[in-house]
C-alpha cells in the first residue's frame, strides 16, 4: 500500500506513525530516542566511541585517554564522562549506544552494568529484575 493509498484508507502515513512512535518514546521516563538531532549532538563521542574497535586504537586509548579523547575533540564534558565511565551520561550527551558499549566492553563492563545504571539500580538488582521477567 503506498503512501497516498494510507492517506485515502484513513490510515497513517509512515512519516505519521514514525513522529507517534517518536512522541511514545519520549514520554518513556528514562528513555534516550537517538535520532538525527542526538545523533549531532555528540558526533565526536560517538566517533571515538567507534574508533575503538581497532586493536591498536585500543591500545592508544589505554595508554592515554586524555589525549584519545582530545584527538576526535571531545568537550571537557564529554571527556570527563569518559573518564567517570558515565555510561547513561555519555548517552543523555548524545552517544549512541552501540559505539558507548564499545568503550565498556573494553573496560570489562557488560551489557548489564550498563543497564543498571540506566536504571539507577546495582547490579545484582539489575539481574533480579531480569530474571522476574525471564522466568515468566
Amino acid at each position: 500500500m503506498s503512501s497516498s493509498d494510507e492517506e485515502a484508507a484513513g490510515e497513517p502515513t509512515i512519516s505519521e506513525r514514525i513522529e507517534e512512535d517518536k512522541r511514545l518514546a519520549r514520554s518513556l521516563e528514562g528513555t534516550y530516542l537517538f535520532d538525527g538531532t542526538r545523533s549531532q549532538k555528540n558526533y565526536p563521542l560517538n566517533k571515538m566511541c567507534m574508533s575503538l574497535t581497532k586493536r591498536d586504537n585500543r591500545a592508544a586509548f589505554a595508554a592515554d585517554e586524555a589525549a584519545y579523547c582530545a584527538q576526535f575533540g571531545l568537550s571537557e564534558e564529554s571527556k570527563q564522562l569518559v573518564f567517570d565511565r558515565d555510561w547513561i551520561g555519555m548517552i543523555r550527551s548524545g552517544g549512541n549506544i552501540y559505539y558507548v558499549f564499545k568503550l565498556a566492553s573494553i573496560n570489562h563492563t557488560s551489557m548489564q552494568h550498563v543497564g543498571a545504571q540506566q536504571n539507577s539500580m546495582t547490579l545484582e538488582e539489575f539481574r533480579a529484575k531480569l530474571n522476574a521477567h525471564t522466568s515468566k
